[in-house]
């Protein structure tokens, strides 16, 4: 059985009248990956310095079982955090930036030589920061991060000025960094970063105007959302009307028929039911294919009723 390493409980967070955060609530596992979704200015970041202890805040935050109120400075000991906008001094090498940070931090220096070989940046350790490109300044970040060997890691925009082979290979890291069972959040305005969690199995945590709108496992965040697939049957030389109807009589009756393909919204299984069904009526389709409900819309379905339940509280008030 997985521990539970962080653990967020009604969370708010005010600036005068304008909450940052709104009662937030959400947990997180060892051996875990959560994508923290949100816009810019949705409160990712907020949330993540008030996990640190860095923020004062209403509501309950325990971080390995550690009330983060009465043991900020412990809890920051055990967890590696990259900010948003972090940079290694230009003007020294790559293993002078750890070994600066590993005498800051008082580890033993010879986390300095394992986080090299971490971050693939062993034979590139003499070479200035300066001189690094901008995905091995990231990978360099994140071994500074972690130089303590910690159980978790929150990484906040690691990749959005990356290019696509920094990110595969900040990406790659990520995986290496799960095996050893760690917990790891990582704040994205990105969706197509949040598309790539799911190959880690992970989980989503959308944030929006301060609120945690969805918690939970990808698959649950997508049918929460309730979209569904939509199935492209070619019907060859078959007749579409009639094979329509045999789709109709099944129970999809917005299947509709462009041309010589029939257009269903289905649920994930169901599509075999169709395509069963067809067959069984002595059709069969030259193709099909299966367009699955992107991460874009049901982002958007989810934040747009958020913003509509705002809207019609304020509208009361």
């Amino acid at each position: 059985m997985t521990a539970q390493l962080i653990n967020v409980e009604h969370v708010t967070k005010k600036y005068g009248r304008f909450k940052a955060l709104r009662d937030a609530t959400f947990s997180a596992n060892q051996g875990e990956i959560h994508a923290v979704l949100g816009p810019n200015g949705a409160g990712k970041t907020t949330l993540f310095r008030c996990m640190l202890g860095l923020l004062n805040f209403e509501g309950s935050i325990t971080v390995a079982e550690n009330d983060v109120r009465k043991g900020g400075k412990w809890i920051r000991g055990q967890v590696g955090y990259l900010p948003q906008h972090s940079s290694p001094y230009d003007d020294m090498t790559v293993e002078q930036n750890l070994k600066y940070y590993a005498g800051l931090k008082r580890i033993n220096p010879s986390r300095v030589e394992e986080s090299l070989k971490e971050i693939r940046l062993t034979r590139f350790k003499e070479r200035k920061a300066g001189a690094l490109s901008g995905g091995m300044k990231q990978r360099l970040m994140l071994g500074i991060s972690q130089l303590s060997d910690p159980p978790i890691l929150i990484l906040d925009e690691p990749t959005a000025n990356l290019d696509v082979q920094g990110q595969l290979e900040f990406r790659q890291l990520l995986g290496e960094i799960l095996e050893k069972g760690k917990c790891v959040l990582v704040s994205t305005h990105l969706l197509r970063e949040a598309h790539e969690i799911r190959l880690f199995k992970g989980h989503v945590l959308v944030v929006n105007k301060g609120r945690v709108v969805q918690a939970g496992g990808v698959e649950d965040f997508m049918k929460d959302a309730e979209l569904k697939d939509h199935l492209f049957i070619d019907t060859g030389n078959n007749n579409p009307k009639d094979m329509a109807k045999v789709v109709h009589d099944l129970g999809f009756k917005d299947a509709e028929v462009h041309k010589a393909q029939i257009v269903v919204s289905c649920n994930h299984e169901e599509k075999f039911k169709i395509l069963k069904g067809l067959s069984d009526k002595g059709f069969s389709p030259d193709s099909f294919r299966v367009e699955e409900p992107s991460l874009e819309k049901a982002f958007m379905q989810m934040t747009s009723d958020d913003l509509k339940k705002t809207t019609e509280t304020v509208t009361k008030k």
